[in-house]
């Protein structure tokens, strides 16, 4: 609003400097008129002497005049103008200053963001941490079961070996204990 107020006045004030301007010229052109020669003229001359003056002078105003409205005219657009853009720049200074807030809470909770940011990285640590070594351990224990079901196999090989390489006899009559007399003949390796 000041800028238009400012406006206003150097325009106001040119129109008016040029109306002054004007103004002095033709007093200027009246005093020379009347210094230089003295016309005597009757009341009927004297009537259109001045009609014919006044339209003279009017005819000097009025583009000044309509120049003057136009300006004026064209200030007033300029200001309807600029208060729209006003408006709007104030509606968008309390837009920016609704976000600003937002951000403003956003920052303040930051710090706690990041604390629990780097909570979550240390136990995503010590879960990976925990995770390789139960993937190791399980890969000892794996190895150590290979190892056992590995003997497993090997003795009941061995045992179904020496069950193969051992003979069974027939019942014998009159031997001695309770098993009915039966030899079991285990061959040696």
């Amino acid at each position: 609003k000041q800028w238009y107020q400012r406006r206003v006045a150097i325009t106001a004030g040119t129109i008016h400097a040029t109306g002054m301007r004007q103004a002095q010229e033709n007093a200027a052109f009246r005093e020379e008129l009347a210094t230089e020669t003295t016309f005597k003229f009757s009341d009927e001359e004297k009537e259109k002497f001045v009609s014919h003056m006044t339209s003279g002078v009017q005819l000097m105003i009025k583009p000044t005049e309509e120049a003057i409205l136009a300006k004026t005219q064209e200030v007033l657009e300029s200001q309807g103008q600029l208060e729209k853009v006003l408006e709007e720049e104030a509606a968008r200074v309390e837009a920016a200053k609704a976000a600003l807030s937002e951000v403003q809470q956003i920052m303040i909770k930051v710090p706690q963001y990041r604390q629990k940011v780097l909570q979550i990285k240390k136990e995503m640590t010590n879960i990976q941490r925990r995770t390789s070594k139960l993937s190791t351990k399980s890969l000892q224990l794996k190895a150590a079961r290979d190892k056992i079901l590995e003997s497993e196999r090997q003795q009941a090989a061995r045992l179904a070996k020496l069950e193969a390489r051992v003979v069974t006899t027939t019942p014998t009559p009159g031997g001695s204990g309770s098993s009915g007399g039966s030899k079991v003949v285990v061959v040696k390796e």
